[in-house]
């Protein structure tokens, strides 16, 4: 999931994702599930401090691990080429974590083709691993795709108020910054 916002007045890029388990894709496909709106995807910036704090004690109880990479300051680059630094390192800490299959938020045709290009780039750069696969899908028909959504919405709230993180999620969250 991917998000650009401020942090005081230095805007940012947030790429972030969620790893889990074969295992536990149920637990997560139906615990999202119920916070949904009716044939609507959940969608951090359209919820308001209770159904933020409602997600953010589901999403606690999964004890799910999260990686957002921040890219800063969003200032004087396009945001596709921020994406791409972000993607970078996203994909590369993945990889090292050992997962094996990666979901993306489809944005665009053209713009899921360009992501499909960086993923081979990187594997042809031998950033990451031939065994790591990546797809798109539509945010309305998964609903694990609304956890990173979540977390890289709380992570940008956070950094844009100067709040803290809930500690729940905080300590099972890796934010990595990357100059833009």
């Amino acid at each position: 999931m991917d998000e650009s916002v401020r942090t005081g007045n230095v805007p940012m890029y947030l790429l972030g994702a969620t790893a889990m388990y074969q295992a536990d894709r149920e637990a997560v496909l139906d615990a999202m599930a119920l916070l949904a709106p009716v044939g609507k995807k959940l969608h951090w910036r359209d919820l308001g401090d209770k159904g933020k704090a409602d997600v953010m004690d589901r999403i606690a109880s999964l004890s799910l691990h999260h990686v957002v990479v921040v890219g800063v300051p969003l200032t004087g680059i396009r945001q596709e080429r921020a994406r791409g630094l972000c993607f970078e390192r996203l994909m590369w800490e993945l990889d090292q974590m050992s997962v094996s299959s990666v979901v993306f938020e489809s944005r665009s045709g053209s713009q899921d083709r360009q992501d499909q290009r960086r993923v081979d780039g990187l594997r042809s750069r031998g950033i990451i691993g031939p065994e790591i696969r990546a797809e798109w899908r539509a945010g309305l028909t998964d609903p694990r795709l609304w956890v990173a959504d979540a977390i890289v919405g709380a992570v940008g709230d956070a950094r844009a108020s100067g709040a803290i993180l809930d500690r729940r999620l905080a300590d099972c969250i890796i934010q990595i910054d990357v100059d833009l």
